[in-house]
């Protein structure tokens, strides 16, 4: 794991301290990789590149970068690993080579293959900046899903490019304006989605996809460009489906613990120590399980735990490692640890990201550090195998509104609007047991209400579903200026229900947005931040594609999620060891803004500083700030990215 920066100034007049500003651009980025750093000027072209390096493989000086192709025609920085490079190695002919980095292989193969058939050859999570000699082009480019990051942009004639947004922040012509555009969607889903970014004209490159950019053209002032998709779960979920191979439960069983199995020992490759995350879950607790088996040695694992039991899931962690033998490592943290590392989180992540899950994850990964520099996580289950109990919730709901066409809800709305208050009241005592999973003792009969009316002017599966995985809606009158912003990459991205069933309508959903654009952001810079490399097992190429391949009866059914998952686990653990309710990686912010947090709150909602900024609504935010201070309404899912968005415009001067 790297981290990498750059630019190309396209300025006529050439500035002497690019040298300078590429060497403070790379420091910024010094916890992707503390082991080396490198540097490589194309002063005629004005090309500045810098690098961070993690060593993984190969830890002698020969894996350095950036990294000289043999023919000393193209040059690479890259963050990452390829699982199969020892594959690709063997396929490349007449190269004496000068490590046993994957890099080198990843490098050479694009200069033989070119860079297509290399991006669709390797199976890894990556993203790297290549430059040409020859042709003076420049290529961006990052892995299937969006485990790396990538930011790009064009700033005062400038391009820039690199692993983390604060290595811009370094060059003296970078400008901080705010992208105000975006922010709704922030606050609708407490992350920023692709392609976009907090800057203005600066973007997250696509998963899956790369950028050509032709020096000659740039330098004329021609910018016009566009990623260039060379894979796609879409296309991948596509082609599945019109296949539509049908074979026995036991046979997806078979095959998903054969693929897992050979991801899972690819992603063990590694010249220093490695552990894994293990939180006692589903997922984690099968990637631990099969790591133990493939290994000679106890696997070491870790896993934090929490005084409030409700949010603990240490005790299941221990029980799960005992039984496979793993050397294990339990910590418990205070509600200090993790309050002071709430200040820190604007900052590790560079743009306002508001899943309270970042700071376990991050207290996980400083821990994990102390033991080894890789972890093996059990992320992208939920996704892949329909795991998260807002898919079960949507189905029920679908069901339910399935009962009243389209065409009647309008008359049913007028019905609720002029029932007696005791028939109402009946009624919502109902809905309120038959959607306890989703409704937080929290609510009442008004917030009830109100939800039943807002799902009667639902009119389609894709406003069914952001009904459920957004908070500030798109009528509320949090922002100041609602603008609204360009297409997401998501919207291309999903597979719609009405042609693929609801099921992989959601799933592909989340793989697009709330995949890459929180869960991978989230873990990346949390472990990042403390120089510690996570991998993904279930975000091999394999295992992503043959997912795409079970049908839906075998991942959902009778209420049951993640069905597979559990048949599979149930190989190597004990079913009462993982046959219990989703617990989550949370915390209690709904009571520590009412305690621990409440100064700290109340200085980041300064009514002065928010009606100076002229972004949010000062009144609208004190409303649900009151009411959830007061307990007539908890307003935490409201209140947090309101709260981080704050904390990141007071760290960054806004």
């Amino acid at each position: 794991m790297c981290g990498f920066c750059g630019f190309i100034d396209l300025n006529k007049q050439k500035n002497n301290n690019s040298s300078e500003i590429i060497r403070g651009m790379n420091n910024a980025i010094c916890h992707r990789g503390p082991d080396d750093e490198g540097y490589f000027s194309d002063n005629e072209h004005q090309l500045f590149l810098g690098h961070r390096r993690l060593s993984i493989l190969d830890l002698s000086k020969s894996g350095s970068q950036p990294f000289f192709s043999q023919s000393g025609r193209m040059i690479i920085v890259f963050n990452g690993e390829i699982y199969n490079y020892q594959e690709i190695k063997k396929e490349i002919k007449g190269i004496d080579w000068k490590s046993t980095s994957d890099t080198e292989v990843l490098l050479e193969s694009i200069e033989q293959l070119g860079i297509k058939k290399t991006l669709e050859k390797i199976d890894g999570m990556f993203s790297f900046a290549l430059w040409d000699q020859k042709t003076k082009k420049l290529y961006l480019a990052r892995d299937r899903v969006g485990e790396k990051p990538l930011f790009y942009g064009f700033i005062n004639n400038i391009l820039f490019f690199g692993s983390e947004l604060k290595s811009f922040l370094k060059h003296p012509m970078f400008e901080k304006k705010i992208n105000i555009s975006i922010l709704k969607k922030y606050f609708s889903h407490g992350y920023i989605p692709t392609p976009f970014s907090i800057y203005d004209n600066i973007f997250k490159l696509s998963p899956g996809s790369y950028i050509e950019y032709d020096y000659y053209k740039l330098r004329d002032h021609d910018f016009t460009f566009k990623e260039i998709q060379y894979w796609s779960y879409k296309a991948v979920a596509e082609n599945s489906f019109e296949n539509n191979e049908q074979h026995s439960e036991k046979y997806y069983i078979d095959k998903l613990d054969f693929i897992l199995n050979e991801s899972i020992k690819k992603q063990m490759i590694s010249d220093v120590p490695l552990g894994a995350f293990l939180s006692g879950g589903i997922d984690s607790s099968l990637v631990t399980a099969i790591m133990q088996k493939n290994s000679n040695i106890p696997v070491k694992t870790f896993t934090i735990g929490f005084k409030n039991q409700s949010f603990n899931e240490a005790p299941f962690a221990k029980e799960i490692a005992n039984y496979l033998g793993t050397d294990h490592t339990e910590h418990y943290c205070s509600i200090n640890d993790t309050i002071d590392v709430i200040p820190k989180l604007t900052d590790m992540y560079d743009e306002p990201f508001a899943d309270s899950s970042q700071i376990p994850t991050y207290l996980l990964s400083k821990i994990t550090r102390k033991n080894v520099t890789v972890s093996l996580s059990g992320d992208a289950g939920d996704e892949l195998f329909f795991g998260y109990t807002r898919y079960a919730v949507g189905l029920k709901i679908r069901k339910y509104l399935n009962i009243i066409p389209a065409s009647m809800r309008g008359i049913v709305l007028k019905l609720v609007d002029n029932t007696p208050d005791f028939l109402l009241k009946s009624l919502l005592d109902i809905l309120m047991k038959i959607f306890s999973t989703l409704i937080s003792n929290n609510h009442n009969h008004e917030s009830v209400l109100k939800r039943l009316k807002d799902l009667l002017m639902i009119s389609n599966d894709l406003e069914l579903y952001m009904s459920i995985i957004t908070t500030w809606k798109e009528k509320d009158d949090l922002l100041i200026y609602n603008n609204s912003t360009e297409k997401l990459f998501v919207d291309d991205n999903f597979l719609p229900s009405e042609k693929y069933g609801f099921q992989k309508f959601i799933s592909s959903y989340d793989v697009s947005s709330y995949l890459n654009d929180d869960i991978l952001v989230k873990v990346d810079r949390a472990a990042m931040a403390v120089s510690l490399e996570t991998r993904v097992p279930f975000l091999s190429k394999e295992v992503i594609e043959f997912s795409t391949k079970i049908p839906d009866r075998f991942k959902f059914k009778n209420g049951k999620k993640k069905l597979i998952l559990q048949k599979l686990l149930a190989r190597y653990l004990p079913k009462e060891m993982y046959s219990r309710p989703k617990m989550g990686f949370g915390l209690p912010i709904n009571d520590w803004l009412k305690s621990e947090l409440k100064d700290w709150s109340y200085d980041l909602l300064n009514e002065k500083t928010i009606k100076e900024q002229g972004i949010l609504n000062y009144n609208v935010v004190l409303q649900k700030f009151n009411d959830h201070q007061n307990n007539i309404r908890s307003n935490e899912y409201y209140l947090w990215p309101i709260l981080i968005f704050q904390q990141w415009m007071k760290n960054n001067n806004q």
